[in-house]
């Protein structure tokens, strides 16, 4: 049986209890804690683990010190606090741990530059304060000369260290400007998602889209295309606003309920206690200082001595007289305003309406290749933004020749957001066939969870339309309420489209873009 004194002082368990610590360290980042050179293994441990959930929260990484010396953690923090990082950083395990990794690897090349230049610049300083201390004293003894050596306190190295590695970090990052700092791609991930930003700011959505951070949207042009077409949409008001009318409308029973938001300001007063040594109220043991009150008696027997009462001069200059530490409790108090949002309801004048879904079909053969065709796009990114914040479902077809027909329902999640970067690159060419998408569309509408929706088909209108095709429409049109509303963009002298879209629309905005 083994003894238990034998367990507790096994070295094996004291060796496990060590390491202990980095069992919550992510994997990626076990390298780093343990080579760190600041700090104990427990201490890097904890200010990893605390700076990642930090920017995992949209807050700044302010625990990153000892990771990071304080001024390059103070540095690191104005950098993602001025840029927005944290924000995207918020709930994104993927742009957090990426960050991370890059500010990490800054921080270990910063230090391998930083620790020779400390070296030198300690023992620069320590012979100039060697000197200097040479010099006052040979001055006071009357130029006698000095018999014992002459060195500094450990005190004195500690303190000449710390000034010693704040001037060469000061140094070091005085040429790092904003994001500079970091590696470049952040630059190019910023500029990303401010432009996506501009796109989706009506619909409340940051980045919170699972953009992968090596491939996907920095190794693609989907994310210009659509910073490109909202642009155009924007000096289309008259197509935002056919857009906003697509979709019967679904009255439901009752009266509209109006929400009436008021602010309200609340004071609430808390008591603040802070420690402080200006307050003596409890010893707390012994520590170096430059108060005669809480000297201790040895450093007041100096006093006695002409000589030695020299040396009590110096050391209450450099704050290095044997003290009483001392601390206490100061309590103030606080006044605290909180202006809260109050939230009450109403039965107002409007009925209750929903309108109901949108189906597009959207022509990307030859004839609409340029500038037709990018405006046909930015109509299909538009009905995506107005059904995404209606709530309303939306279904588009792409076409272009006979049995080129690509299909998709469009939803602002993860997987919808990169089927429709893929989608907006797509495009046939070739010759015009509308009546393959246009009978999908009627099927599609024939469903119970589509039978309110309307269909928009966007075209230059050069295609045939049979006979067939013409009765479908109007039969649903007269019975069942469907309306196929047609953009026509370019001027075709087609009537193709005026046989089977009531109402028609058309546009010559497209043709002042052209010119822009």
């Amino acid at each position: 049986m083994i003894s238990e004194s034998y367990i507790v002082k096994s070295p094996l368990l004291n060796l496990d209890s060590q390491f202990s610590c980095l069992d919550n360290v992510p994997e990626k980042f076990l390298s780093a804690v343990i080579t760190g050179s600041t700090g104990s293994l427990t201490e890097r441990s904890e200010s990893l683990i605390n700076s990642r959930n930090e920017l995992l929260s949209g807050r700044s990484p302010v625990s990153l010190y000892p990771l990071a010396p304080q001024s390059m953690k103070n540095a690191i923090c104005k950098v993602v606090m001025e840029t927005g990082l944290n924000r995207y950083c918020s709930e994104s395990a993927e742009v957090t741990d990426a960050l991370l990794t890059d500010i990490l690897f800054v921080i270990d090349k910063l230090q391998s530059q930083a620790l020779p230049l400390v070296s030198d610049l300690i023992k620069q300083m320590e012979n100039e304060a060697l000197s200097q201390i040479k010099q006052a004293l040979d001055k006071k003894k009357n130029q006698r000369k000095q018999v014992k050596p002459i060195f500094l306190s450990n005190e004195q190295r500690a303190r000449i260290t710390v000034m010693a590695s704040e001037k060469i970090w000061q140094q070091l990052l005085s040429d790092e400007v904003s994001i500079g700092i970091l590696p470049d791609v952040w630059q190019e991930r910023l500029a990303v998602w401010s432009q996506l930003e501009d796109v989706f700011s009506e619909l409340g959505l940051i980045t919170g889209l699972g953009f992968d951070l090596s491939k996907g949207v920095f190794q693609s042009h989907g994310w210009l295309d659509i910073t490109r077409l909202n642009k155009i949409i924007k000096k289309l008001p008259k197509l935002q606003s056919l857009i906003q009318d697509l979709g019967r409308d679904e009255k439901t029973d009752g009266l509209m309920l109006e929400e009436i938001i008021t602010q309200m300001s609340i004071v609430s007063r808390n008591e603040k206690y802070v420690d402080t040594p200006l307050i003596p109220m409890e010893t707390k043991g012994i520590t170096r200082s430059d108060s005669i009150s809480r000297m201790l008696p040895q450093e007041a027997s100096l006093l006695t001595n002409p000589i030695l009462k020299k040396l009590w001069h110096v050391k209450r200059a450099e704050h290095a007289l044997i003290s009483y530490s001392v601390e206490g409790t100061e309590i103030f108090k606080v006044d605290e305003v909180r202006n809260q949002e109050v939230t009450s309801e109403r039965v107002g004048q409007h009925i209750n309406k929903k309108r109901g879904p949108m189906v597009i079909c959207l022509d990307t053969s030859g004839s609409m290749r340029g500038l037709p065709e990018n405006i046909a796009k930015a109509t299909v990114l538009e009905c995506m933004k107005v059904a995404y914040k209606e709530k309303r479902s939306c279904y588009v077809y792409l076409f272009g020749s006979k049995k080129e027909v690509s299909e998709l329902e469009l939803t602002l999640d993860v997987s919808g957001f990169n089927e429709l970067l893929n989608f907006l690159t797509m495009s046939f060419g070739g010759g015009t066939d509308a009546e393959g998408p246009l009978n999908k569309a009627l099927e599609k509408c024939d469903s119970e969870e589509w039978h309110k929706a309307d269909i928009l088909l966007v075209s230059d209108g050069e295609f045939p339309v049979s006979s067939g095709l013409s009765r479908k429409i109007s039969n649903r049109r007269e019975n069942l309420g469907l309306q196929v509303h047609g953009i026509q963009i370019g001027n075709s002298h087609y009537a193709s489209m005026s046989k089977i879209c009531d109402p028609m629309h058309y546009f010559s905005e497209w043709i002042d873009l052209r010119r822009q």
